[in-house]
């Protein structure tokens, strides 16, 4: 898998999902976000949480955004069967949400049929928005598939329904649903026919971004990086490197080290870095960037039960 398709996918786990939910955990720093999902849990052990499809789904959510996928799939399975019932908007959301752990996670084969799903699921009730969100998820598993041209048409329509001006249905689109379709629209031309084209509608997400009051240090940080990304494979080197160092800074201070996206931005940084003939701050990068994998390595240990103890790079 390319890393345009990479970035795609490890960005499902926050902007999008969080844009359909409106829960915005990812709004949270790491420590934040592990002590709502201790609330979570002891929320789910009453009895009356216990059938509450809609409160799986939540939990399953912050599962996935912690990077818990079989947590988060053991709340997600619980949450559609609950919700199979009862009402469609709801039920397509919790689809939605399973769908877009499975891309993340690389199992495209199943997430296809839950994203279809949720997308007819949403057609039926003549929700735009929601359709806005499935078509956006759509165009993720199409990049992860390699087939970036049903990516680029995926996503132009993700961005035409959540339009100000044609969104009808549940209200209008946020802010944050129109940056994600910005986003993905611009990932999905990267990887068609070069990165240029991605710079307008990146240039446009950020706008939103640092507009937005409500925008986190993550939303803002990761338009800011993938922007100064394009500028690079664009050939304008003066400004990505500024670009990408500046987003990394937000995505760090809220994801934390061991996360998938902040190992991925960071891969990429360095890589910049060594063309760019700057070593020295490429190797510090290195030095960093393996402390993360050193720490996501750990955390992946302790989750399994296997005994471990901190490597010395990722004990400072």
């Amino acid at each position: 898998m390319n890393w345009q398709s990479r970035v795609l996918v490890t960005l499902v786990g926050g902007i999008p999902w969080m844009a359909a939910s409106g829960c915005g955990a990812q709004n949270t720093t790491a420590a934040r976000l592990a002590g709502e999902i201790d609330r979570a849990e002891r929320m789910m052990q009453q009895p009356s949480s216990q059938n509450d499809g809609a409160a799986w789904w939540k939990l399953g959510m912050l599962y996935q955004d912690a990077a818990r996928f079989g947590d988060a799939e053991r709340c997600y399975v619980r949450a559609t069967a609950l919700l199979q019932l009862g009402d469609p908007a709801l039920r397509a959301n919790a689809l939605d949400s399973m769908g877009t752990m499975y891309v993340e996670m690389g199992e495209n084969a199943k997430a296809e049929p839950l994203e279809k799903q949720a997308l007819a699921l949403r057609e039926a009730g003549g929700d735009s928005i929601g359709e806005g969100r499935s078509w956006m998820h759509l165009a993720m598993l199409s990049l992860g598939e390699q087939d970036s041209s049903s990516a680029v048409r995926y996503a132009q329509m993700a961005v035409e329904r959540l339009e100000p001006s044609k969104a009808h249905g549940a209200g209008a689109a946020s802010p944050e649903e129109r940056m994600t379709a910005l986003i993905d629209l611009a990932l999905a031309r990267c990887a068609h026919d070069g990165c240029r084209g991605a710079i307008e509608p990146l240039k446009r997400a950020h706008r939103l971004a640092t507009e937005n009051p409500d925008a986190s240090g993550f939303t803002t940080g990761y338009t800011e990086f993938l922007l100064g990304y394009a500028e690079w494979k664009s050939g304008h080197g003066d400004q990505a490197g500024r670009l990408m160092k500046s987003g990394i800074v937000g995505i760090e201070g809220q994801l934390g080290w061991g996360h998938p996206t902040y190992i991925s931005v960071m891969t990429q940084y360095e890589s910049y870095l060594e063309q760019a003939g700057e070593f020295t701050e490429a190797s510090a990068v290195r030095t960093k960037l393996s402390r993360a994998e050193a720490a996501q390595h750990l955390k992946h240990q302790v989750a399994s039960g296997t005994n471990a103890t901190i490597p010395p790079s990722a004990s400072h």
